[in-house]
């Protein structure tokens, strides 16, 4: 009987119900915690299961595809064996370079979900939960050698749409040469339309995978039956796939050491525009678990602190912006006022904000006019040396440059 290893991450929840989905189709099945990888050895396979690890901070599965655990898992995958990531396990996966395309480790990013109709409007975005029905695009794969049909299974994600800025990795999508599941409606066409398509992932894409057929992420639950649905094809073709050994001795494995740091422009400022800027009174976790994960990655302490830069275009002043309550909580925040040269600051922007977006049409109903607005999260590396600065840029820990700007501030 193969054995599958679930691995769980602080603030994942649904390891139980992965568990007993691989139990119930042929697997022996253990639950390992994220901080016990020479455990990882032991196994034939691997799930990386949903929830919201470290509580999603920086971006989702981006501080867990950078714990020591995913050194082990890299080691072993490279033998042929299988991981499969689900929901905030497939982030991991494609944080981690789990799937490269050609030279480039971490050619993928799964951004905010955006509902469009026919017409290319916007429906809706952020979190969404439904049923969908996915189609094997790839059938030669240790996922889906054993479906037979369209498969009808649930979703529920916020960070769910597969994207990127990569030529040849935007090709391999389109092409299916990287997909293992593409959305579809209940016939098996697919669409890139909602609700077929339920965020906005380019091509359809449900299910990515490597091209040796042996790693997986994928946003859709399988898991989530109690007995004997859908989902169970995905485990059935796991374990069959082990059982017949079809995996090659060696996978190809993104690495990170691999990336240079390139150059990172000036952040613009527009002459019209209000510029506020706050940080926490209170502790900032996140800015403490990007600093722990960045001293890992640096192999020594480093520290950085955390503001948030809103850039408002409109008929407003300074005080009406703070008087509306909308962009400062006093309790909690205050105004950054440093004006100190010599602190490193790179600000990060996302290519699409739902929050920028509603704060807008929150700033256009009170104060009657049209609003733009863009937030920019700037990150404060003090007194780090420059080395380390470079290393955090080549790790892609602050950034994923297929969902973000990444820039100089200023």
């Amino acid at each position: 009987m193969p054995k599958l290893a679930v691995i769980a991450f602080p603030g994942n929840n649904c390891e139980i119900e992965t568990q007993r989905a691989a139990m119930r189709n042929g697997f022996e099945s253990t639950i390992i915690r994220w901080n016990q990888p020479e455990l990882v050895k032991d196994f034939d396979a691997y799930i990386l299961p949903g929830g919201f690890s470290f509580e999603d901070r920086g971006r989702s599965g981006a501080i867990s595809a950078r714990e020591d655990i995913f050194d082990a898992l890299k080691k072993e995958t490279k033998k042929g064996k299988i991981i499969l990531g689900i929901c905030n396990g497939a982030q991991m996966v494609v944080e981690s370079g789990l799937i490269p395309v050609k030279n480039a480790p971490l050619p993928f990013a799964l951004a905010h979900n955006i509902r469009h109709d026919k017409n290319g409007h916007v429906l809706g975005t952020g979190f969404y939960n439904s049923w969908v029905n996915l189609i094997p695009k790839r059938r030669d794969t240790a996922f889906t050698n054993s479906i037979e049909g369209v498969l009808r299974v649930p979703i529920a994600h916020g960070e769910g749409r597969f994207t990127s800025v990569n030529e040849d990795a935007l090709k391999a999508l389109e092409n299916g040469k990287h997909v293992a599941f593409r959305y579809s409606d209940s016939e098996g066409n697919t669409s890139s339309q909602f609700p077929i398509n339920p965020n906005g992932s380019v091509f359809a894409t449900a299910g990515m995978v490597n091209k040796e057929g042996t790693v997986c992420a994928m946003m859709p639950h399988p898991e989530r039956f109690f007995d004997g649905f859908d989902g169970d094809q995905i485990f059935i073709s796991m374990r069959k796939w082990i059982e017949s050994k079809r995996s090659p001795q060696s996978v190809q494995i993104g690495d990170f050491a691999s990336l240079s740091v390139t150059h990172i422009e000036e952040f613009r400022y527009d002459e019209e525009a209000l510029y506020i800027e706050k940080k926490l009174i209170i502790t900032d976790n996140e800015a403490y678990s990007i600093s722990t994960t960045a001293s890992r990655v640096c192999k020594e302490n480093v520290n950085l602190h955390k503001s948030v830069m809103f850039e408002i275009v409109g008929d407003v002043d300074f005080g009406g912006l703070i008087n509306s309550g909308l962009i400062l909580n006093p309790n909690k925040e205050m105004l950054v006022r440093d004006e100190k040269k010599t602190i490193k600051k790179l600000g990060i922007l996302d290519f699409h904000n739902d929050e920028a977006d509603h704060l807008a049409d929150r700033l256009s109903g009170m104060f009657n006019g049209k609003f733009g607005v863009k937030i920019i999260k700037v990150w404060d590396f003090g007194n780090t040396s420059q080395k380390n600065v470079n290393k955090v840029l080549q790790n892609r820990l602050l950034a994923n440059p297929n969902s973000a700007d990444i820039f100089v501030m200023k």
